[in-house]
C-alpha cells in the first residue's frame, strides 16, 4: 500500500502544480514543483527521503527517454550522427575532465577517481528542463534541436564514466585499454540490444495491428511496457540500458512512419495516451528532485556552515567550467552540422547561440540521481566524501537552473504568437454559431435540432464566459424581447383565426409565468428559497384538503376523484379540448421562437457580433419552459444520426477554410481549430454510436 499512497501523492503534487501556476504563470513551473516537492517531504511517506536510483532510473528517465528517442527520426540521426557522437560523448568526456581536474586540484583530499566520479554526475544535461524554464521564450531552433540531441545519449556516458571511476576506486588501478573496451561495450551493446528489441516489438505490434479488430487494447499496452522491459533486460547484460531504450524509440518512430494513416486509431490513441504519460513524469522529475532537498539540507546542516560555503563555492566554479567548455566548444567547432545548430561561425548570431548553448546545459534529476547512487561502502571502507558530493551535484542542479531561468530570458525574445488567446476564442465562437445556425436551418425536428445545438455550442466551453455582467443584461434583454414576440404572435391573425380566445387567453396566462424564477443567470439563494416555501404551502394545503374530505387511504381517493368525475362529465371533455388546443399553440410558439431566435443569431453573425451565449441561455430556458406545459417527462433522448454530426462538423470546417483564404486568420490558428474540430467529431461520433447500439438493444 506505501507505494500507492507514494504514487497518489505524487500525482496530487502534479495536480496541485498545475492549479498553482495558473495563479503565478510568471514563474517557471520547474520551481513550482520543486516547492512543492519540499511541501511533501514532510509528509510521513516522503520524511527523510533518499532517491533510489535503480528505481528511479527504470520508472521515470527510462520511459521518458523512449518517448525522446520516438520523437527522433532515423534519417536525422543518421544525418546528424557525428555531431550526436561530439554532443554526447567527446563534449560530455571533455566537460567531466575538465570538471574533474578542478575539483581534484581544489579539494587536495578528494583523489582523482573521486573528482572523476563527481564529473560523471554532473555532466548530463535535461533539455526538458531547458523547455520548462523557456516556455515564454523563443529558443533558437538550431540550438533546441542541438540540446535535445545532446540530452539524448549523455545520459549514458555519464553513467558509464561514473561506472569506471568507481571500478577505479574499487580495484586502486585504471587501465586505458580496460576503460574503452568496457566503455564500447556497454555502449554499442545498449544500442544492439535497443534495435533488436525495437525491431521485434515493432514486427509484433504491426502483425497485431493488421490482424485484430481492436488492435489498440493490446498494441498500447505493448508500448508502454516497451520502456521497462528493454532497459530492464539491457541492464541484465550489463550494458546501458538508456542507450538501449533511446535506440527502441527510434526504431519505433520508423514504425510510426511506416503506418503511415494505417492503424489511426491506434497512433492517435497511443500519442495521447503518451503525452499525458511523459507529462506526468516531468513533473514527477521535478517533484522528486525537491522531494530529495530535505535530505541534501540536512546533511549540510552536519557538516556545518563552513564546509558548505566551501563545497557550494565549488559547485559555481564546476558549472562556470562546464559553461566555458560548452562556449568554447559551440564557439569553435568546425563541423558541419554545428552550423545548422548555430548559424555560420563568422555570422554575428553564432556567437550569441554559442552562449545560448552553453547557458542552457541546465543539470536535472539524473544527476541527483547519480550522486544518490554512490554506494556507501566501497572496497570494505566507507566511501569518502559521499555526502560532499551529493551536496555539490544538488548545488550545480540549483545553479544552473537559476541561472538559466534569470539569463534566457533577458537574452531571448518573448515567445510571439500570430494570434491573441482573444482572437481565437472570437473565431471559435464565430465558427460554433456558423455552424449551429447551419444546422438548425436544416434539421425539422425540434428536439433533435436543440440536441444538435446544444453539443455544437458546448465546444465554446463555460471558460468563454468572462464577462457575466454583459452576458447576464444581454439575457434579459432577449428575453424580454423574445417574450413581447410570444405576446404579438398569440394575438396575430395566424392564431387568432385557428384558436379559440380561451385558448389563448389561458395560453397568455401560462406563458406570463415565466419570470425571473426561471432565468438561467440569476440562480441564487433567494429563488431555491422561494421555490422551497412554495412546494411546501403547496402540499400543506394538498394535505389539508384530503383530511378536511377523509380521504386517508389510495383507494378512498381513486373513488373520490371517480365520482367528482361522474359528475362533472360535461367539464371533462371541455378540459380535454382545451388541452388538446393548448399543446397544438404551444407547438406552434415553439417553431415561432425558434425561427425568432434564429434570426437573432443569423443578423447577429452578419454584423460580426461574437458574444452570442446569451442566444443559447434563452433558448434553453424557454425550451424548458415549453417542455413543461407541453407535460413532456419522457427521458428517451433522441438519437441523432452520425451523418447529422458530420455535416454540422463539415460546416465548421467550411467555415475555418474561407476564413484562411480571406486572409481573416493566419494558418496556425487554422491548425489548431482544425484540430479541435477532428477531436470533437470524433468524440461526437463514438457518443452517438454508443447511443445507437443502446437504442437497438
Amino acid at each position: 500500500m506505501s507505494a500507492l499512497y507514494t504514487l497518489s501523492l505524487l500525482v496530487i503534487g502534479v495536480i496541485g502544480t498545475n492549479i498553482i501556476k495558473q495563479f503565478i504563470p510568471k514563474i517557471p513551473e520547474a520551481f513550482i514543483l520543486i516547492v512543492v516537492g519540499v511541501l511533501l517531504s514532510f509528509t510521513r511517506i516522503f520524511n527523510h527521503f533518499e532517491l533510489e536510483p535503480e528505481f528511479f532510473m527504470l520508472a521515470v528517465i527510462a520511459p521518458l527517454m523512449f518517448l525522446d528517442g520516438q520523437q527522433q527520426s532515423f534519417k536525422k540521426i543518421r544525418q546528424r550522427f557525428s555531431i550526436i557522437l561530439l554532443l554526447s560523448v567527446v563534449l560530455a568526456v571533455a566537460s567531466a575532465a575538465a570538471v574533474g581536474v578542478l575539483a581534484n586540484w581544489l579539494e587536495s583530499s578528494w583523489s582523482l577517481p573521486l573528482a572523476i566520479a563527481l564529473a560523471a554526475i554532473v555532466v548530463p544535461t535535461d533539455a526538458v528542463a531547458v523547455k520548462s524554464l523557456t516556455s515564454d521564450t523563443q529558443m533558437p531552433e538550431g540550438v533546441n534541436e542541438a540540446l535535445e540531441l545532446e540530452s539524448l545519449f549523455n545520459d549514458a556516458t555519464g553513467l558509464v564514466m561514473l561506472d569506471l571511476a568507481l571500478s577505479v576506486l574499487q580495484k586502486g588501478a585504471f587501465s586505458l585499454t580496460t576503460g574503452l573496451m568496457h566503455f564500447l561495450f556497454v555502449a554499442i551493446g545498449g544500442v544492439i540490444i535497443g534495435i533488436l528489441s525495437g525491431f521485434i516489438l515493432v514486427w509484433l505490434r504491426s502483425s497485431i495491428a493488421f490482424r485484430m479488430a481492436q488492435p489498440e487494447t493490446t498494441i498500447i499496452p505493448i508500448s508502454l511496457l516497451t520502456p521497462f522491459a528493454v532497459y530492464f533486460m539491457a541492464e541484465t547484460w550489463h550494458t546501458s540500458g538508456i542507450l538501449a531504450v533511446v535506440a527502441t524509440g527510434i526504431v519505433h518512430n520508423w514504425e510510426s512512419s511506416k503506418l503511415k494513416l494505417t492503424s489511426t486509431n491506434v497512433q492517435l490513441t497511443q500519442t495521447t495516451v503518451w503525452q499525458t504519460f511523459s507529462n506526468i513524469l516531468n513533473s514527477i522529475v521535478f517533484l522528486i528532485l525537491g522531494i530529495s532537498l530535505p535530505t541534501v539540507f540536512h546533511e549540510i546542516a552536519r557538516i556545518g556552515l563552513n564546509v558548505t560555503i566551501q563545497l557550494i563555492g565549488l559547485a559555481s566554479l564546476i558549472y562556470l567550467t562546464m559553461f566555458i567548455v560548452r562556449f568554447i566548444w559551440a564557439r569553435y567547432e568546425d563541423n558541419k552540422s554545428s552550423e545548422h545548430f548555430f548559424g555560420p561561425r563568422h555570422a554575428p548570431q553564432h556567437n550569441f547561440y554559442s552562449r545560448v548553448f552553453a547557458i542552457s546545459g541546465v543539470h536535472g534529476t539524473v544527476t541527483l540521481a547519480m550522486a544518490f547512487s554512490l554506494p556507501t561502502h566501497i572496497g570494505h571502507q566507507p566511501f569518502p566524501y559521499r555526502e560532499q558530493l551529493i551536496i555539490v551535484a544538488t548545488a550545480v542542479i540549483l545553479i544552473s537552473m537559476i541561472i538559466s531561468a534569470i539569463a534566457l530570458p533577458l537574452m531571448l525574445p518573448a515567445q510571439v504568437t500570430s494570434y491573441t488567446p482573444d482572437e481565437l476564442n472570437q473565431t471559435r465562437n464565430d465558427m460554433v454559431d456558423f455552424a449551429t445556425l447551419q444546422m438548425r436551418r436544416i434539421i425539422s425536428d425540434h428536439d433533435q435540432r436543440e440536441i444538435v445545438t446544444a453539443q455544437l455550442q458546448s465546444q465554446k466551453g463555460w471558460h468563454q464566459i468572462t464577462d457575466r455582467e454583459t452576458i447576464k443584461n444581454n439575457y434579459q434583454s432577449l428575453l424580454t424581447d423574445t417574450q413581447n414576440f410570444i405576446s404579438d404572435y398569440l394575438h396575430s391573425d395566424q392564431v387568432t383565426t385557428h384558436y379559440q380566445v380561451e385558448v389563448i387567453n389561458a395560453y397568455q396566462k401560462i406563458i406570463t409565468r415565466f419570470d425571473a424564477n426561471h432565468q438561467r443567470l440569476s440562480l441564487g439563494r433567494m429563488r431555491l428559497l422561494k421555490r422551497i416555501t412554495h412546494r411546501l404551502a403547496k402540499s400543506l394545503k394538498h394535505t389539508t384538503w384530503h383530511l378536511g374530505h377523509r380521504q386517508f387511504t389510495k383507494k378512498q381517493k381513486q373513488l373520490a376523484r371517480q365520482k367528482w368525475l361522474t359528475q362533472h362529465a360535461d367539464k371533462q371533455q371541455q378540459w380535454a379540448d382545451m388541452k388538446s388546443g393548448l399543446l397544438a399553440l404551444n407547438d406552434e410558439v415553439i417553431n415561432a421562437v425558434d425561427h425568432y431566435l434564429d434570426d437573432v443569431l443569423a443578423n447577429n453573425i452578419a454584423n460580426n457580433h461574437t458574444e452570442n451565449q446569451h442566444i443559447d441561455f434563452v433558448r434553453r430556458d424557454l425550451d424548458r419552459y415549453f417542455t413543461l406545459i407541453r407535460r413532456d417527462y419522457s427521458k428517451n433522448t433522441p438519437v441523432i444520426a452520425s451523418t447529422v454530426y458530420i455535416e454540422a462538423f463539415q460546416a465548421e470546417y467550411n467555415f475555418i477554410q474561407d476564413q484562411v483564404k480571406q486572409g481573416k486568420i493566419p494558418a496556425t490558428m487554422a491548425s489548431l481549430l482544425y484540430t479541435e474540430i477532428n477531436q470533437a467529431q470524433t468524440l461526437q461520433l463514438q457518443q452517438a454510436e454508443q447511443l445507437e447500439g443502446l437504442g437497438d438493444q
